[in-house]
């Protein structure tokens, strides 16, 4: 089901959204609906109903008698997360690596450029804005709705990816636009076989150091 939001809405949802990445609500910490609403200067029933949706997301987790939480991670749902996004990515190159147009390399330059700018503005929302937007040009080339629409179903736990990510310091954030720079030169080179294989590098990567820097913090 498709739920139409307005635009107090959709301001709500951003702004929570940016909490979270930027550590302000942290994983598994309730969220006051009072708190939020005083962080965005914005009245309670927008919220409320965003964090409705962010629910139905599964960025927060409704917790009966006791409230709304932002969800928390553990390792098993890190691991999944990396695994199951390198897959639908692999799946969608082989599908269609082929159909890459000029277009599609000009967008992903831009996007590129747009990261670093973001990286030295420490826009930590915006970065992960434009990962979204990166792999998303990946996960459209066989132009197949049903694979892009699950990958889309995990786009709240990628935010939630990154909330670690930045809360543990596993990634540096001006690495993240040098990252994708790597990635973007393996897609210009027209090789589908060291493309995925580059690609599978930066998932593996991402995943191996934000665990171990995860459980070196939960060791403390």
């Amino acid at each position: 089901m498709q739920v139409t939001l307005n635009t107090l809405q959709q301001e709500a949802i951003q702004n929570i959204r940016k909490l979270i990445i930027d550590g302000r609500l942290e994983l598994g910490s309730r969220v006051n609906e009072v708190e939020v609403s005083n962080l965005l200067n914005m009245s309670r029933g927008p919220i409320r109903e965003s964090l409705r949706i962010l629910n139905l997301e599964g960025l927060v987790t409704y917790v009966p008698r006791k409230g709304m939480f932002v969800t928390k991670l553990e390792r098993k749902d890190i691991q999944e997360i990396y695994d199951i996004r390198f897959y639908l990515e692999k799946n969608a190159v082989e599908l269609g690596f082929h159909q890459v147009t000029h277009d599609m390399l000009h967008k992903l330059q831009d996007v590129v450029n747009q990261m670093e700018t973001a990286s030295k503005e420490n826009r930590r929302d915006r970065l992960v804005q434009l990962d979204y937007q990166f792999h998303e040009v990946i996960i459209t080339l066989p132009n197949y709705q049903r694979l892009k629409k699950n990958w889309d179903s995990y786009s709240a736990l990628v935010d939630l990816i990154f909330a670690e990510v930045f809360r543990v310091g596993s990634e540096r954030i001006e690495d993240i636009p040098q990252a994708h720079r790597i990635l973007l030169d393996a897609f210009e080179s027209g090789d589908k076989i060291h493309f995925i294989e580059i690609l599978q590098k930066h998932y593996r990567d991402g995943k191996e150091s934000l665990l171990s820097v995860w459980e070196e913090r939960r060791a403390e």
